[in-house]
């Protein structure tokens, strides 16, 4: 017998969807949206009382009237503007057919019976099985029959909606296609075999893949690029948000091993968490818990961070070897999936509560449950897929599409899209509450042919920003989605307007105990870091402003010198005992070390355009060049009489600048390591740094007096009257050139920052002002859109000074 009362919940449930489409369009007033139905010559009528009835879930409105309320609310965009009613045809009003006949079969006749269902439920398709797979964790694929595999049978059509109007039930017009969701960002290239499952950790910035080598390769999603150690081991595989990485292992895959994500090293016993090879793992944080299921469908319960555990939860599946899937949902509730779409709920008082979804189905070879519990997705051999609700009463939603084997299942973490994988080499994207496609088809391995151009497995990071999808021809593809642009608001206009005006926007400044010295971008620009005067090294997303891991404080860092390759490959820092340290800043906690020979502390690193020249400046008065393939030192320019402090390649790689504490500025032929220009001592003591623009005609010295001085590089003479005057009232310790080489950045020990046009040596707009001490260092992004600077109060500040 159905529970009494699953309508209700349904139609709350319901209500509520209304309500987010509602607050995504600019929680328009009940006022404003009969106004704008009104307005439409539509003929839609949608009293405030009926929009009361329909946001609060007190009654379900007839179909004419919902679906006239949802077109109304399609009538503003997802910046709360107006735009045109879409008609009844639009693709995006089906999920809302579907779940008002949904509602409809479920809603109690007068006798105290439901409805019958206004649509025919698909009768299950007879599929061979397979080796289950599932989104982060797929049992390997076998090997394919030599037999040609039957094509799918067509679902039935689905039954018109409304009244029967065939304009109102969209058959007097195909949907247009829908745009394309995700496209390609990386293709991760670099296994020894087909790959079969890939998982993203809790913030989305690391990816893990297990390939049939039994080696698991983690990899930073932001670049591409692989970690420098793999883990030996198979899928499943798992991150934890307490940073660790969760692999079974490959020779007893009864085991589950725990290793740190930033070092790869142990990181806790090993648990003997099953008694049967290990199918999926589920983590709940809050308290640890780890579920793992085996292939003979037991559950067992540990606590990875002490070891205990073991317990077994019994979960009374009739067929134990079918329970396939595990999700812990919201509210704590471990659920698990499994024979005849059966969802199962495993931490229930009395464990293995289970529930009948809906028609039974045959032969699921894939299962994935939605991550709010409410769904579960199954594929077949044959290629046939479906979604069924897990209330009772809710009809079968087909998945139509694929030709070939299904291998892979995941929902997004909002559960409103869902990926599916195949034998036929695509990733299909389903909205899944009503059966249709949410974007074309990828093909991300379109390149292999056969069964080395199967999708095995498929998941998508935990914000939903990115999708990955490993396939047999042992490459990862990762996808980032691909956001539409929308209308400018108000405010970004607004700031585009002030940045065209020349007039910076700061954002929150990041605060850190004791000095910032020097800051840097990465090429990417996806990675902002910056030097200490304890000695330490600081990795910032320059955007949201988060730490991208604890500070490097080993070996202790020497503040003056910062510097990332040209390919973003390694970071450079100076180090306590006169040597340079080399990062990797994907794992930017291991490092090698160079020693430069200085005989006193290093001050400034440089790298050539082309990456293959480093260049360090020293507290010895001497510059010294080393080819960083080999790290051999190729030659020591000596013509300073104290302490270097600033290094600048020129754009094209021909030249290098130095400036020192004795007031020089020297030019040096790279290839001939020759001094080819010297511009004379400088008035008021150290030179603090020198850059060129990006198009080689301007060379700049930041100078103790408080000015800026500008050259011609080749012919040495000055650009201006004077140069350029003084700005600030102390020294001045940095500089920076734009990317379009526009603007020049100058800090200043007086605790401003200023901008000056290149071309006029003119001051730029106001003093950037915030810091309350000397700002030291600062740098632009490298699309010229932000602007950096360190201070010594031990602020991070970042101003907006274009519009990219």
């Amino acid at each position: 017998m159905d529970p009494p009362n699953s309508f209700d919940e349904e139609l709350r449930a319901f209500a509520a969807e209304l309500r987010t489409l509602r607050d995504e369009r600019g929680h328009r007033s009940y006022r404003e949206l009969a106004g704008r139905a009104g307005r439409s010559d539509s003929g839609i009528r949608l009293p405030v009382a009926t929009q009361s009835d329909a946001f609060s879930g007190k009654r379900l409105l007839g179909f004419d009237t919902l679906m006239g309320l949802v077109r109304i609310l399609y009538a503003y965009d997802a910046f709360g503007q107006e735009i045109a009613v879409p008609p009844h045809s639009a693709p995006e009003l089906e999920r809302w057919r579907r779940d008002w006949r949904a509602l409809a079969a479920l809603r109690p006749t007068p006798t105290g019976r439901r409805t019958a269902s206004p649509e025919p439920v698909p009768a299950p398709v007879p599929a061979g099985g397979r080796a289950p797979s599932h989104g982060a964790a797929p049992a390997p694929p076998p090997v394919p029959a030599s037999e040609p595999r039957p094509a799918p049978e067509p679902h039935p059509a689905r039954a018109p909606a409304g009244r029967g109007n065939a304009e109102e039930s969209g058959a007097s017009a195909a949907p247009p296609p829908p745009p394309a969701l995700f496209t390609p960002r990386h293709r991760l290239s670099r296994h020894a075999g087909a790959v079969w499952s890939v998982a993203f950790s809790t913030d989305g910035r690391l990816l893990a893949t297990t390939c049939e080598d039994d080696r698991v390769r983690i990899w930073h999603t932001g670049t591409g690029k692989q970690f420098a150690a793999s883990l030996p081991g198979t899928f499943p595989v798992l991150f934890t948000p307490e940073g660790r990485i969760l692999v079974t292992d490959a020779g007893n895959r009864t085991t589950v091993h725990q290793f740190a994500t930033r070092t790869l090293s142990p990181a806790g016993p090993p648990l003997v968490a099953a008694g049967a090879p290990i199918r999926m793992m589920a983590y709940a944080p809050e308290p640890a818990l780890l579920a793992v299921l085996d292939f003979e469908g037991d559950v067992r319960l540990w606590n990875p961070a002490s070891g205990d555990g073991a317990a077994l939860i019994d979960s009374e599946v009739q067929d134990p070897q079918d329970l396939r899937t595990l999700v812990q949902v919201p509210d704590g509730r471990l659920l698990g999936a499994g024979h005849g779409a059966r969802v199962w709920n495993l931490l229930h008082p009395h464990p293995g509560t289970g529930e009948p979804i809906g028609p039974r189905v045959d032969a699921p070879g894939v299962l994935a449950l939605s991550p709010d519990g409410r769904s579960v997705a199954f594929g077949r051999a044959d290629g046939t897929a479906g979604v069924l609700g897990t209330r009772p009463g809710l009809p079968l939603v087909p998945l139509t599409g694929h030709r070939d084997a299904i291998h892979a299942l995941a929902f997004r973490a909002d559960g409103r899209l869902l990926a599916s994988t195949s034998a036929d080499g695509t990733v299909r994207l389903w909205d899944p509450r009503t059966g249709l496609p949410a974007a074309p088809p990828l093909t991300p391995h379109d390149g292999a042919v056969g069964a080395v151009g199967a999708v095995n497995g498929v998941a998508f990071s935990p914000d939903g920003r990115l999708l990955a999808a490993a396939g047999a021809d042992g490459t990862v593809v990762l996808y980032e989605r691909a956001a539409p642009a929308p209308e400018p608001t108000v405010a970004t206009r607004a700031l585009a307007t002030a940045v065209r005006a020349r007039q910076p926007v700061q954002l929150p400044p990041l605060k850190v105990a004791g000095a910032l010295v020097r800051v840097a971008f990465a090429p990417s620009g996806q990675v902002l870091a910056a030097t200490t005067g304890g000695r330490s090294v600081l990795l910032h997303d320059p955007v949201t402003g988060r730490a991208l891991g604890e500070a490097l404080v080993d070996p202790p860092t020497l503040p003056w010198a910062l510097a990332f390759t040209p390919d973003g490959g390694l970071l450079a820092t100076a180090s306590v005992g006169r040597s340079v340290c080399l990062r990797d800043p994907v794992e930017p906690w291991s490092g090698r070390s160079v020693e430069t020979g200085h005989t006193g502390a290093v001050k400034k690193i440089a790298f050539s355009p082309d990456g293959r020249q480093m260049a360090t400046g020293g507290a010895d008065a001497t510059v010294r060049l080393w080819d960083r393939a080999t790290g051999q030192l190729t030659a020591s320019l000596t013509e300073h009489t104290n302490e270097v402090v600033g290094l600048a390649y020129s754009p094209y790689g021909l030249h290098l600048a130095s400036s020192g504490a004795d007031g020089q500025v020297l030019l040096w032929d790279k290839h001939l390591r020759a001094l080819v220009g010297r511009f004379g001592r400088l008035g008021g003591g150290t030179a603090w740094a020198v850059g060129f623009s990006p198009d080689g005609g301007r060379l700049a010295a930041a100078l103790a007096d408080g000015g800026v001085r500008f050259w011609e590089p080749l012919t040495g003479l000055p650009v201006g009257s004077a140069g350029f005057g003084v700005g600030h009232t102390g020294a001045v310790y940095d500089l920076a050139f734009s990317p379009d080489g526009e603007l020049l950045a100058s800090a200043g020990e007086d605790g401003r920052v200023l901008l000056w046009d290149v071309t006029s040596g003119e001051r730029v707009g106001h003093p950037l002002t915030g810091h309350t001490g000397a700002v030291n260092g600062l740098a632009f992004s490298p699309d010229g859109t932000l602007l950096a600077t360190a201070g010594r109060d031990g602020t991070l500040r970042r101003w907006i000074v274009g519009s990219g």
